[in-house]
């Protein structure tokens, strides 16, 4: 049989990703799926996708532009723009605020995250609320969770309730509530200790458990524009995974953000700026398996509390 007819001879000489960007970008795909994609192959090819990069996520973090541009290394940092990360984070918000959030992994247009996310400081307590979307109809997530967080002298606490689904076209959709506790210790006035656990009721989908993740970490400020971090995060379906974070303010709207993250070894850069009650944030990271992912999120705060 002559291999040109399917086009092997041309998928040979190209990787997978390659004849993957070739046929969403539409830059003169190859024969083999010209002539034998069809519908039924890009379906495949797209939740094939889908899926690896959503188990490779179990190792990355919730959504937040801000977050991802230092590694997520910020479950001890005493900031409310960090909330999806580590749920006590959101007992620092001292204003009514709602923001939007998208990530597109590895410049793919159909695998992307967007989210919103909702704090309402009430008293002395802080509500709160996200939805949130991976990945395109074929395969898709959807989370959604209501929040509240409370600080207590030098100590944060919250805790979250998570709705999850899963919808696979051609399988039964799949759904599951999930628990996420988080802490916040001042230990002195420059240094934090910080730790969120996910998932601590061990829920699972049908034939698919959940992970459960504990992440602990310390936050220190340097110096008054200069703060680092550093966390440990433990997936119960991956490695123990190491994270370092810096934040450096180079005027009082803006800030730097550096990390990298261990043993994924990602890298991580980003900036974030503020305007009167918006405020903008931009983030890369850069994996060398996979490629470059970019994130943006845009932040209105819209009363004082």
């Amino acid at each position: 049989m002559d291999n040109k007819i399917y086009g092997w001879d041309v998928v040979k000489s190209k990787s997978l990703f390659t004849l993957v960007s070739e046929y969403f970008f539409m830059k003169k795909p190859t024969h083999f799926f010209d002539e034998r994609g069809g519908r039924f192959c890009s379906i495949f090819i797209l939740c094939f996708f889908s899926i690896c990069i959503s188990c490779y996520a179990q190792k990355e973090s919730p959504p937040g532009a801000s977050s991802n541009g230092m590694a997520a290394a910020v479950c001890a940092l005493s900031d409310a723009d960090h909330s999806r990360q580590a749920v006590a984070n959101s007992a620092f918000a001292a204003y009514t605020s709602i923001s939007s959030n998208y990530k597109n992994y590895y410049l793919l247009p159909e695998l992307y995250t967007s989210s919103v996310v909702l704090l309402i400081p009430y008293k002395k307590l802080c509500l709160g609320g996200y939805a949130e979307r991976f990945g395109p109809s074929h395969y898709k997530e959807l989370r959604m969770g209501l929040s509240v967080a409370h600080r207590i002298g030098h100590t944060a606490l919250g805790l979250r309730i998570n709705w999850e689904q899963l919808a696979i076209e051609g399988f039964p959709t799949q759904q599951a509530f999930t628990g996420e506790l988080g802490g916040i210790v001042a230990l002195t006035p420059r240094l934090n200790f910080g730790g969120n656990l996910y998932n601590f009721t061990l829920s699972s989908f049908e034939h698919q458990p959940l992970p459960v993740i504990l992440k602990c970490g310390l936050s220190g400020q340097l110096l008054k524009e200069l703060t680092l971090c550093v966390e440990a995060e433990k997936n119960t379906n991956a490695p123990l995974l190491v994270k370092w974070g810096a934040q450096y303010q180079i005027a009082p709207p803006v800030k730097l953000l550096l990390g990298f993250r261990h043993p994924t070894n990602s890298l991580h850069a980003g900036i974030a700026i503020a305007y009167r009650n918006i405020h903008t944030n931009y983030s890369l990271s850069w994996d060398f398996r996979l490629g470059l992912s970019q994130e943006f999120s845009l932040a209105i705060t819209l009363k004082k509390s």
